[in-house]
């Protein structure tokens, strides 16, 4: 779903200038959480392209990433580029192929996924962990040190989550740590970074992401293990049964998780609730991977 809007004038004359085609429609796709500017535009001569405009340092940095990945990696479940505009004294505009008619599971009125639409999910992710990274793309790295056993030192804001007993947590805490440690995140192979519901679409029969800010060189296991939890919250199956090997990542996930709960004091309310469901969903998993008794919250 678009609606309609007004873009700069400076965004206007770049295009018209790059593609050499006199844009007639504008319009703002239902998704996007960054500052940078979308839009679906349609031409004269009825053709579409998706604009993506950075609007300050850090959207240029990202859409420059952005750029490298759909310019470098030839794969069906990422968007061809069609311009790309870096030029003095204005921040770059990608141009990429345009996906507003394709099935989109998120919008502001909710997550609605079909029949099907998982199994296409899991198809194009394994697809993607098969693709090598740019060498140039940030690498993940391993954590240096067990955010648990950081958690089991001061548990009281953890424990308020009422995700789990302190008696569980206390014979839990040490197996948590250990599967964290041995979570190996590192690689060579491309990683999305922020696969979730609003930077998918499926196309035909092929599930394709879009929003590549965040790609980076990583393990193969990396985005599968990202997208379990909250596919869950949005009736998809639980991690577990995807992925029952995962202790490690949904101990090094969870940990983060709690970690940003309790240290942001200004997280809203609305995310906070989705946190702790989040949390609990990772903690459980993480119990059946590692054989501990499943924490009672």
């Amino acid at each position: 779903m678009t609606n309609a809007s007004a873009p700069p004038p400076y965004l206007v004359d770049l295009l018209t200038h790059s593609i050499n085609k006199k844009p007639v429609h504008w319009a703002v796709p239902d998704c996007g959480l960054s500052s940078a500017h979308r839009f679906s535009v349609t031409f004269e001569d009825g053709s579409k392209v998706f604009v993506k405009a950075a609007v300050d340092a850090l959207t240029a940095q990202w859409l420059r990433t952005e750029h490298l990945v759909l310019s470098s990696v030839r794969t069906a479940v990422m968007p061809d580029v069609v311009a790309w505009i870096d030029q003095p004294g204005t921040y770059p505009v990608l141009l990429s192929r345009d996906l507003s008619d394709a099935y989109w599971p998120a919008s502001h009125s909710g997550v609605t996924w079909r029949e099907g639409d998982f199994n296409r999910l899991f198809s194009s992710i394994r697809a993607l962990s098969s693709c090598e990274a740019p060498p140039s793309l940030a690498a993940l790295q391993n954590r240096q040190a067990p955010a648990w056993m950081e958690i089991a030192n001061d548990p009281g804001g953890f424990l308020a989550l009422g995700v789990c007993s302190p008696e569980w947590f206390r014979s839990s805490a040490g197996a948590l740590a250990e599967a964290e440690m041995n979570a190996d995140i590192t690689g060579d192979c491309l990683v999305h970074g922020d696969i979730r519901s609003d930077n998918i679409c499926i196309a035909g029969s092929t599930a394709m992401f879009v929003d590549w800010s965040h790609a980076a060189r990583g393990s193969a296991r990396y985005d599968l293990a990202c997208v379990l939890p909250t596919l869950c919250l949005e009736g998809g199956p639980a991690p577990y049964l995807v992925m029952p090997d995962g202790g490690g990542e949904a101990a090094l996930m969870c940990a983060g998780l709690v970690r940003r709960l309790i240290q942001d004091d200004a997280m809203p309310e609305w995310l906070k609730s989705v946190f702790r469901r989040l949390i609990a969903i990772e903690l459980e998993w993480a119990a059946q991977c590692l054989g501990l008794d499943q924490p009672a919250g």
